[in-house]
This record gives C-alpha cells, structure tokens and sequence, in this order.
C-alpha cells in the first residue's frame, strides 16, 4: 500500500524534526541521498487512463532518502555495517549465516510492474511478465508508478550496486510478474493466478495493494478471491495506510491470507527505540471484525530499487532545479479539484524513453548514480515479510501455506511501546514483528524432525 501521512500530526512531532536534520546530515552513500522538503501529496487519480485506480488512489510521501549509517547516528552494530536496519530489525543477518536466500522459490508480485535494467534485478530471474492492462509485454516491461519494482526488490533484490547492503529478504528468489492498472486487473491476475500459478511453481503471492472494502470478504470479491488462493499459496497482503481501527484494507480482510502491518525501526541498529508505524491500518477488519494484522514489518523508509523518471522518483524533476535544494515534485498534486497537473504526460513520455529504451545500467543520464530510493508504508512491509515466506520454502518446499502462516506468526515477536513500555495490542501489531531467524530456525527443526511430513502444525 501506498502511504498517506498526516503533515500537520508531523509538523508537530519533534521526533520527525530531529530524525529530519539528522537525515539531511548524511552523506550520499550507495546512490541513497537525502532528498530535503519533499513534503507534498501525491494523488493517482481514478480517471487516469480509464482505470478505476482505487488500489494506488493513495497518498504518498517520498520523504527524505537517506544512508542510516551515517556521522549522525553511528551503528554500533556490525550487523548494521552489512544490511540496512530494517532488515536487521528482523534478524536477516543471522539468516544469512545460515545461507538461506530463497534460491529458487517463485513469487508472484501483483503490482504496477517492473523495470528490467536495475542491476538488482537480474532480467533472468524473472520468468514470467503480463500485462493486464495490454500497455507492455514481456519485451517492453513498464513500471510508470516506481511501485512494483520497489516491492519486487525488497522481496528478492540481489544488493548488487549496494554490496549486498540493501538487498531484499530473499535474494534467491524467482519472480513472476503481473501487472495491474486497475481494480478490476487486479481480480483478472487473481484469477489468472488459479489457474497458472502451479504451472510456474508459484509460493508465495504478494499483494502491496488494497481497497477500502465495502462489505465482509466473502462478498468482496477481491479479498474472496485472495482467500481461495491462500489455499493454494502463500498469500501475503498489505493492511493499509489509514491510521485508525478497522482501516483493514480488502485483500488483507480475507482471514487466511497474511495481513502485514508496519512498524517504524527509526532507521537505528536499536530495536528498543522500535514503534508501530504511524500510519498502519489496524483491526479488526470492518464487517467481519476479524483479529488482524496477523504481523508486522518495517514499513518506514525502506530503500529499494528507483525506476528513473517514474510517478515516486524523487530525482525525475533534478535537472530543472539544478539551483535549489529543494527537488520539485508537482507531477501529481492532490488537490481540491483533483485536477492533474499536465506534467503527468512527460512523465510517461519520459518514462517509456528510460524504461523501454534504456538498457544501459551505467547511463547517467537516466539513474544519475542513484539507483535507491526510500518508500514508506505497508506495502513495503508486505514485501518483506513476502520474502521471509520465501525462505521458509526453500527450508521446506512442500509446506501448505497454513503451515508457513504459522511458523511466520507463532516465531513474532511481540513489541512494546517505548513511551509506556507495555505491548501493543493485538489489533495494531497482530502476533508482533516477524523474526525471519526465528522463522528459518523453525521450519529447519521441522525439516529434521520430519522429513516426510514436514507441515506437522506448530505446538
């Protein structure tokens, strides 16, 4: 899900100025760079293109881009000197100790694409591209939002251009991608996942997207749909960005899929000073008033792969403000009118050029040596926890996805509320933050106990 932030709630949050000066002290590190006064809101609006874009009808802050290993706030943790805090904040560093990637395993990604050029995404891992809006195909991929390929390369992203330091959870991961413009594209890759998701070897399926449901989930047929295929598959989907109770977006309302909430690691190597991200969507589900999230993950300032020229590249508009420090992004303005800025044409102009016609990862031109940006919200979180599910079916490969939402549920840790010190409750952080070491360890245990019947449930 696509964030929405409350300025006038962080204009008055003295955390968020001090974190923000701290932030603009860093130094440009692996193409990450803080990007000041990227305070606006983004709007995709339902119109765009004929598409009703409900699940991308949210709002976005960029925020500022930044290196968290910096003069500013020292990591004090070797771990952090390797992988990002948000990935140390679930323990991956341990999981890589172990030397489990997800070699392999195949993930779906129902999202606005992806672009082929990042070198964190090798183009031969990719086995299967659709476009079901028909405005792209497998030999001219798109991602105009910048969405899909951000998920994507949390979820398996090798880190190359980073030394490994912004990798995804799952390195070794295989992806088939589907991408949707529109509500009801998202029910035809639903649908086209039934029926061809085996045919691919598909695991686990990722949906960083959602929409304000309108009735329980067995009458939503979205979140029906997701509920029939977390049969089948590990279905991980995105709680949403609204703030309060009952937010649950719809697909994360169907009870059998893995419902992700966020929490904020205040990009530090401590986990004490953790927090549940502001703006995560809590339970219980409206209609159905289902318990969930069923987890959470880091949701906040997340760096992934930038798509040059895209809808949430901070860099897009850089060379016509060659003269300011603030980097103009007025593409896409909510306004009371909605009316879309006409910028919104070049964008697209501009992307296709890069997207389609660029394979050079050294052009300058179009990544200018940033090849990360930061995103915040819960689609970022649902990716990774897309990722952990992925290395619990290398462990075990013929585990049921009941099995896998267990070990990721009942392997969480449950966090505490630092200005209290008491836990939060159930319908903001759901079984606690998943622990990706915890979760691996697990399903190895199962492994050797029971080789032939490894989905013995958890005690």
């Amino acid at each position: 899900m696509i964030d929405k932030t409350d300025f006038d709630k962080l204009y008055n949050n003295r955390d968020f100025w001090v974190n923000r000066i701290n932030l603009l002290k860093n130094l440009e590190k692996y193409g990450i760079e803080s990007v000041p006064n990227i305070l606006k809101d983004f709007h995709y609006p339902d119109n765009f293109n004929n598409a009703n874009l409900n699940l991308i009808a949210k709002l976005i802050n960029i925020g500022a881009t930044a290196d968290v290993c910096n003069e500013v706030n020292k990591c004090d943790n070797n771990s952090c000197l390797k992988l990002n805090p948000n990935l140390v904040a679930i323990n991956l560093d341990k999981v890589r100790d172990l030397g489990i990637d997800g070699k392999d395993v195949v993930v779906a990604v129902v999202d606005s694409g992806i672009i082929y050029n990042h070198p964190d995404l090798d183009k031969s891992r990719i086995l299967f591209y659709k476009d079901f809006s028909g405005e792209s195909d497998e030999n001219n991929p798109k991602d105009i939002l910048g969405h899909g390929t951000h998920v994507a390369s949390l979820i398996g992203g090798s880190g190359k251009i980073s030394n490994g330091y912004n990798q995804g959870v799952a390195p070794g991961v295989k992806f088939v991608i589907l991408r949707i413009t529109s509500v009801s594209e998202i029910i035809k890759a639903l649908e086209w996942l039934k029926e061809n998701g085996k045919k691919y070897n598909v695991k686990v399926v990722n949906l960083s997207i959602g929409v304000d449901p309108k009735t329980g989930y067995l009458n939503d047929t979205i979140a029906k749909l997701a509920n029939d295929l977390a049969q089948d598959y590990t279905v991980v989907a995105a709680a949403g960005n609204d703030y309060a109770n009952e937010t649950i977006d719809s697909p994360g309302i169907a009870p059998d899929v893995i419902t992700v909430g966020g929490i904020d690691t205040k990009n530090t190597c401590d986990k004490s000073d953790d927090t549940i991200y502001d703006a995560s969507s809590k339970g219980p589900t409206p209609f159905d008033l289902l318990d969930k999230p069923d987890v959470v993950a880091p949701a906040k300032m997340l760096p992934g792969a930038r798509v040059p020229g895209s809808v949430f590249d901070p860099y897009k508009n850089q060379k016509l403000n060659t003269n300011s420090n603030q980097i103009s992004v007025n593409y896409m303005i909510h306004n009371e009118k909605n009316i879309i800025n006409p910028e919104l044409n070049k964008i697209y102009k501009i992307n296709d050029k890069n997207i389609d016609n660029n394979n050079d990862d050294n052009n300058n031109d179009s990544w200018q040596g940033k090849y990360y940006i930061n995103l915040s919200g819960t689609s970022g979180a649902t990716a990774i926890v897309s990722g952990v599910a992925a290395l619990i079916y290398q462990v075990l490969p013929n585990a049921t996805p009941k099995l896998v939402k267990e070990i990721i549920t009942k392997t969480a840790n449950k966090i505490k509320d630092p200005a209290n010190n008491e836990l939060y409750d159930k319908y903001s952080q759901g079984a606690g933050v998943v622990d990706a070491y915890n979760a691996v360890k697990y399903a190895m245990s199962l492994n050797n106990k029971n080789t032939d019947n490894p989905n013995t449930m958890l005690a």
